[in-house]
């Protein structure tokens, strides 16, 4: 019966793959820096792939199109002359990539008093003279800025009219004759405490470009959802244009979840761009603000807000329990007992607040039920109980340094009881993957890869689940059963770590595949920004790609590739509270190389890996303090492993270094410092 199931949705599968690829093209022309990349210019040829600017203002790149009497269109790029005469004539300026700040434009000088318009919009689709969505009102678009030309003039935009993401900027004549438009220019606002935007902490680099591209651009998405506290969206909606001077949290940088729009604290998408914030910045800070801005919004019952301020929304058990979960990835990263202290009271009240919608069967019964695209069926759903799961685990190891050894160990008691409860009313044999609830037909993407990516799942489950994940996918995209078989992006960065975390040599290319396929997508579509990941989009038969000028282009929920591939493919990931251990762990699926580095409280972790004619060499360097285990992979054969020259494992048993095997890895223990590991056949 699986394998009948199985071969009839690889078979639709498969279909969908013939007629999809004659109808998008799916390889474009990739960006200069991407060339400059793969022809290795440079002493750190990872540098290229870098889409954050060095200097806070930036300046269009090209000229995307004109309307009406425009004269000289490409002068403005150079600071010259660029005429528009009559209403409604215009030009539209491309900045290359997404960006976000306060715009200025200069003007040399006009034939008398005229009114010129701007207008901004993430994607190609939405260009044109009023912006895309972006305030939540009741209006379709957000409208346009009208700056008042009498001879040279220069307009900046007030701090309220920030533009949170945008690639195109419109000017357009809104009276009847002329100006010379000689100037433009963004104050870039992201990332506010990074001196230099550019100057991330890690890196990460390997033998395939596509993903080169994709762990930076889901970097850059990451850091244009970093912004300051003070310039979050306004709610309720203006009436008018939008507004973005919002109090949203403490402290002077924190997480959000979209550029454009809601510029709000949520916290599922921080299950995600916490991670991914680390990998590519070692940023905690906006992570901590963003954490303890929903934890200083508790209500009494224990609950915590499904949004944070200004939206404040409340009724989601899913977002409540995201929270606590992105409590422990801040822990697991920083060590930071101090801030733990400080909201230990509330994350224990949010912890029973859950723990009272227990139903018979042992099960989390939601009744708060906005999720994270759709309003949940109430009952036992499978997300929220791998959710709680997780938190009663890793809660057990936050309840030890709080030093409270019982609350730790009614945590694990109650972690182990849930899993067998999930494990006895939701898993379904036939499938090989966890039901929505015990009464579905409906395999969920979310859950299902929640419950890989965590670790609830045991190793045979959670490869059978990798295995039916990708009989999701189609010719673009995975997709997520429990939505309509939409595509799945905020799961689908979900499923990415999954497979990986199934490990294995199908899992592993399965994780691969699915970023090569889905971000190479997003990150290459013409419409899309060239440079950030999205909220959501639309299957191809929908005739549309996002339906909605509201849609974010920049959205953190989407950047999950980034921390698989530091944490999965290059193999670094920290094993204790603020780096004092480490694995070093690759997933090399079909790569030739990989390097990377991941900082951590003790400093920073270098390592690099090459497979060549079946032989695997790696090179490591740990900070003082750091204490590594590296896996040599196997490759399915015997395996001679050799550290700093000197054998370790003869292929059958340890020769030093407590090294042992799995049967898919070598392992090498208690790494100090800079080693040399080397794999061979035995």
């Amino acid at each position: 019966m699986l394998h009948s199931v199985a071969r009839r949705r690889h078979a639709r599968t498969t279909a969908a793959l013939a007629v999809a690829a004659v109808t998008v093209p799916l390889t474009l022309t990739a960006p200069p820096a991407t060339a400059a990349a793969q022809n290795g210019q440079g002493a750190r040829p990872w540098d290229a792939y870098n889409l954050s600017p060095t200097s806070r203002t930036l300046r269009p790149v090209a000229v995307h199109t004109t309307n009406g009497t425009v004269a000289n269109a490409q002068n403005v790029l150079s600071g010259r002359r660029t005429t528009l005469t009559g209403a409604g004539s215009y030009v539209t300026l491309d900045f290359g990539k997404d960006v976000t700040g306060l715009t200025t434009v200069s003007f040399a000088s006009s034939r008398g008093a005229q009114r010129v318009g701007l207008a901004f919009s993430e994607s190609s689709e939405y260009v044109g003279v009023t912006s895309d969505a972006s305030t939540g009102g009741p209006r379709s678009r957000d409208g346009a800025l009208s700056v008042d030309v009498n001879g040279e003039t220069t307009y900046t935009t007030p701090a309220k009219y920030l533009r949170g993401g945008f690639r195109y900027l419109t000017v357009f004549l809104e009276s009847a004759g002329s100006v010379d438009l000689d100037g433009v220019s963004v104050h870039y606002t992201a990332a506010p405490k990074m001196k230099n935007p550019a100057g991330y902490a890690n890196y990460f680099y390997s033998s395939d470009d596509l993903l080169n591209r994709i762990w930076y651009a889901g970097a850059y998405t990451i850091q244009l959802n970093t912004i300051s506290p003070k310039t979050g969206r306004i709610w309720e909606a203006p009436a008018a244009l939008w507004d973005n001077t919002g109090d949203i949290g403490v402290g002077d940088t924190i997480l959000v979840d979209g550029a454009k729009r809601d510029r709000t604290v949520w916290p599922g998408d921080l299950g995600i761009e916490v991670p991914a914030a680390y990998a590519a910045f070692n940023d905690t800070e906006s992570a901590r603000n963003a954490l303890t801005t929903v934890y200083q919004h508790q209500r009494d019952t224990g609950e915590l807000p499904y949004a944070g301020p200004e939206l404040n929304k409340y009724g989601s058990d899913t977002y409540h329990l995201w929270t606590l979960a992105a409590t422990w990835d801040y822990y697991l990263y920083t060590g930071d007992r101090a801030w733990l202290a400080t909201v230990w009271d509330a994350y224990r009240k949010a912890v029973d607040y859950t723990g009272a919608k227990l139903s018979q069967r042992g099960l989390v019964s939601i009744t708060g039920t906005s999720d994270s695209v759709r309003i949940l069926p109430k009952g036992e759903n499978l997300t929220a109980n791998v959710l709680l799961w997780r938190v009663l685990t890793t809660g057990s190891q936050l309840a030890q340094v709080q030093k409270d050894t019982a609350l730790a160990a009614s945590y694990t008691q109650r972690a182990e009881a849930l899993r067998t409860a999930i494990n006895t009313h939701l898993w379904d044999e036939t499938a090989g993957a966890y039901k929505q609830y015990p009464d579905s037909t409906v395999h969920p993407q979310d859950g299902n890869s929640l419950a890989v990516w965590y670790g609830m799942a045991d190793t045979a489950k959670a490869r059978r689940i990798s295995t039916d994940l990708t009989g999701n996918w189609n010719s673009i995209t995975s997709t997520a059963p429990e939505n309509k078989g939409n595509p799945g992006v905020f799961s689908g960065s979900m499923e990415v770590n999954a497979h990986f975390a199934a490990g294995g040599r199908a899992a592993d290319q399965a994780g691969v595949d699915i970023i090569r396929r889905q971000w190479g997508y997003m990150l290459n579509h013409p419409q899309g920004t060239r440079s950030t990941f999205w909220e959501s989009f639309r299957n191809l038969e929908d005739g549309c790609v996002f339906c909605s000028s509201y849609v974010s282009l920049a959205h953190a929920w989407a950047t999950g590739p980034t921390p698989a591939l530091t944490n999965y493919v290059l193999g670094l990931r920290p094993t204790s509270p603020g780096g004092r251990s480490f694995d070093f762990v690759p997933h090399t699926a079909d790569l030739r190389f990989a390097q990377g580095r991941l900082t951590t409280t003790r400093g920073a972790v270098d390592a690099s890996w090459t497979v060549a004619n079946g032989t695997y060499t790696a090179r490591l360097t740990a900070p003082p303090g750091a204490a590594g285990r590296a896996g040599v992979p196997t490759f399915g054969t015997r395996m001679k492993v050799y550290l700093d020259g000197r054998l370790v494992w003869d292929g059958n048993k340890a020769r030093g270094n407590q090294a042992y095997s799995d049967g898919e890895y070598v392992y090498v223990k208690n790494l100090h410092g800079t080693h040399t590991i080397r794999g061979e056949r035995a």
